[in-house]
Order: C-alpha cells, then structure tokens, then sequence
C-alpha cells in the first residue's frame, strides 16, 4: 500500500501526466522526421534518431524524478547530525557527503544560522559545503594576499614612472 502511495502523490501524478503526453509527441515527431527523410530532406535524418533519443531521456529524467526521496534522505540527516562528530570522527564527512545529495544542497550556502541570507554569514558544517581553514592554510592565504599586494604596488609604481 505504501508503495501505491508513494507513485501517486500530486507530484508524480504530474509527472505521470507529463510523461504520456510527451511520449507520443516524440513518436509522432519522429515519424513526422522519418517521412520528411525519405521524402529527400537528408537533415530529416538527424532529428528521426534525435526525438528517440529525447523520448528515452524523459523517461530517464521522469524515473528519477518518481524515484526521489527527500524525506528519507532528510530523516537520515537528521539521525545522524543529532549525535556531534569530533574531529577524528568519520561521520561529519559522511553528513557532508550526504547534504550533497539532498535537493537544493547548493543553496544553502551563503545562508546564516535562522536561513536568512546576511552580511556576516556563519557558515556551520550542517549547512555549508565549506570546511573551516586550517592554521597552516590561513598563513599561505595570508602570506599570498601579501605578495598580490607587493605585485600591485609595483604595478602602481611603473604606471605613474
């Protein structure tokens, strides 16, 4: 029953509908093609393979669209990031990992702590692709921004010379 349910929510419905109506446009398109091919318009040829190929990729895109499963993946989320991983922990990597996967993981970032964007943002692991820097990396980025700064200085002096 669960199963029932889970293939015709609103959405999939939707998509369902999608899906019949684009899979006979796609035949009769390239059917259409195919007549015109024969017919002499050797381009006819490109689209006769081209639409098949479409067809085939909407039923690609309609099953992994009815196979998406959000909410599992947001309770897993939830299960794991309720138990705070340490450093040495391999579990912190495995929650990032797995926020990549969750739809819309890339707009989160930017996002303070409440998800409102804001001029000071505090990106926490949870909701951020972005590791913090290590000290040894904060000294060569620190060390580069010097040498940037020395190149455009000499810049400046041999443009005003």
């Amino acid at each position: 029953m669960r199963l029932v349910r889970r293939y015709f929510t609103l959405r999939c419905i939707g998509l369902h509908l999608t899906i019949v109506v684009l899979l006979p446009v796609f035949a009769w398109l390239t059917a259409w093609q195919y007549g015109r091919a024969i017919g002499g318009n050797s381009l006819s040829w490109a689209y006769t393979f081209e639409w098949p190929l479409f067809a085939g990729y909407a039923v690609y895109i309609w099953w992994q669209l009815i196979n998406d499963q959000p909410t599992a993946l947001a309770r897993r989320l939830s299960a794991s990031s309720a138990s705070p991983a340490t450093d040495d922990d391999a579990t912190g990597a495995d929650v990032h990992q797995a926020e990549e996967k969750e739809p819309g993981w890339a707009l989160v970032a930017g996002k303070g702590e409440n998800g409102r964007p804001s001029s000071v943002t505090v990106l926490t692991p949870r909701h951020s692709r972005i590791r913090a820097q290590t000290p040894e990396e904060e000294a060569a980025l620190a060390e580069y921004n010097r040498y940037l700064a020395e190149l455009s200085g000499s810049d400046a002096d041999a443009s005003n010379q």
